[in-house]
């Protein structure tokens, strides 16, 4: 049985709806602020990073320009070739490795100094295993960044919305072909599995609060630097932090 969903037929959607979006702006924009903020080392070139169905390859391309070892896969072969292309240069200096496998199928020994794994898990039957296998690839001291689909935010949305009744049975996965993932995850039982897994907690960040929950004629009123100025104040405080369209958990492994 496939564990997951293959984003070849959706990635031309993805980049036009997402990441080449304000969505797509504040969503990379809080995630260079708070990874350099909790992750220290990330100021020292050289670390090595593994990139875990990493789309079309925004933190791989980050990482490397500060100077970092990528190696980057993903199941998605539309999306690899991308990546390949855009990181032509790194791979080449042996700098960046890129190769297409899924989550299950990938395998690495616990060397890394900074494990990757956003908007993964939620499109996985398995996102528990999936999850063990990526903390097993965390070296010692080093730190995990997991970023899931918040259930939260999309039981929200669904209140407001009229569908009450998808709330009430719980039916809240997407359909085959759209933009909903098929496992929306609420934060807690990612905090949970990482904490009983030994991991310390660095932060909790809820990436993109206000901003989807505002009608677009009021978010139209607002600049795109007012938007991602408040998203990043309000990004780590509660409530604000559990009602993202994403939560980011950072944690670090033990010595």
């Amino acid at each position: 049985m496939k564990e997951y969903v293959n984003f070849d037929p959706l990635a031309e959607r993805f980049s036009k709806n997402i990441y080449g979006s304000l969505k797509g702006r504040i969503r990379q924009t809080l995630l260079e602020t708070l990874y350099p903020k909790y992750v220290p080392e990330l100021a020292q070139p050289g670390l090595s990073v593994l990139d875990a169905g990493g789309g079309l390859g925004q933190m791989t391309q980050w990482l490397l320009g500060m100077g970092h070892r990528v190696e980057y896969f993903d199941v998605a072969g539309d999306l690899v070739a991308r990546v390949k292309q855009d990181a032509a240069e790194s791979i080449a200096s042996g700098q960046c490795l890129v190769s297409q496998a899924s989550v299950f199928e990938f395998d690495s020994g616990p060397d890394r100094n900074l494990v990757i794994v956003h908007a993964v898990l939620e499109w996985l039957e398995g996102p528990q295993a999936a999850l063990d296998r990526a903390m097993s690839w965390v070296a010692p001291g080093g730190v995990i960044g997991v970023m899931v689909y918040n259930r939260h935010m999309l039981e929200l949305r669904n209140l407001m919305r009229g569908t009450l009744e998808k709330v009430k049975t719980g039916q809240l996965q997407g359909l085959a072909g759209g933009l909903t993932p098929i496992t929306p995850l609420s934060p807690e039982p990612i905090r949970q599995q990482l904490e009983t897994a030994g991991f310390e907690i660095l932060t909790q960040a809820g990436i993109r609060t206000f901003s989807d929950l505002t009608e677009p004629t009021v978010l139209s009123w607002y600049s795109d630097e007012d938007i991602i100025e408040m998203e990043q104040r309000l990004c780590e405080q509660a409530p604000y932090r559990d009602l993202g369209r994403y939560v980011l958990l950072l944690a670090r492994k033990p010595q």
